[in-house]
């Protein structure tokens, strides 16, 4: 019996309430977060936050390749085309053949993408620390500790 079947096996032996589950929780949890984020980014920088996102990986290496967002980002490499695809549109970025390989590009950030960065970070900055500030100086290091413990757990799940 492989380890699916056994956890499989072991599910149909007690209902199970899923508001109960740790993954709900942190399914919840990354919503609202989402959410508010949507929010924040719309109200105070004027982007969405799949932009944002692209925005600041860029922002925060000087230039980026596809692939480093992809990787990054993790997510779908068609999300990211799109994404970036607004952004030459409203020339935040900009696209230069990669030296290195001239299949790829890399991706900058124009003179207003990089004031929309700046802004952007002035948001995450602000989100990060009222969030953080929910906890003091051992609680967040213990609760920074944690999530990496649970992102290793749910890695081994793949």
């Amino acid at each position: 019996m492989n380890r699916r079947t056994t956890l499989a096996a072991d599910a149909t032996r007690t209902p199970v309430d899923v508001t109960r589950n740790l993954t709900y929780r942190v399914i919840m949890l990354a919503s609202t977060l989402s959410r508010s984020a949507s929010r924040d980014f719309t109200d105070g920088a004027g982007i969405s936050v799949p932009e944002w996102r692209v925005i600041s990986v860029i922002g925060s290496h000087d230039q980026a390749s596809f692939n480093t967002l992809v990787q990054t980002l993790d997510v779908d490499k068609g999300w990211i085309s799109r994404t970036v695809m607004q952004l030459e549109k409203a020339e935040l970025v900009r696209r230069t053949p990669d030296p290195r390989d001239g299949r790829q590009f890399l991706l900058s950030l124009t003179p207003a993408g990089r004031a929309l960065h700046l802004k952007g970070s002035g948001v995450s900055m602000a989100r990060q620390q009222k969030l953080e500030s929910q906890f003091n100086a051992t609680e967040l290091a213990a609760l920074y500790k944690l999530l990496g413990r649970l992102q290793q757990a749910a890695d081994d799940l793949l």
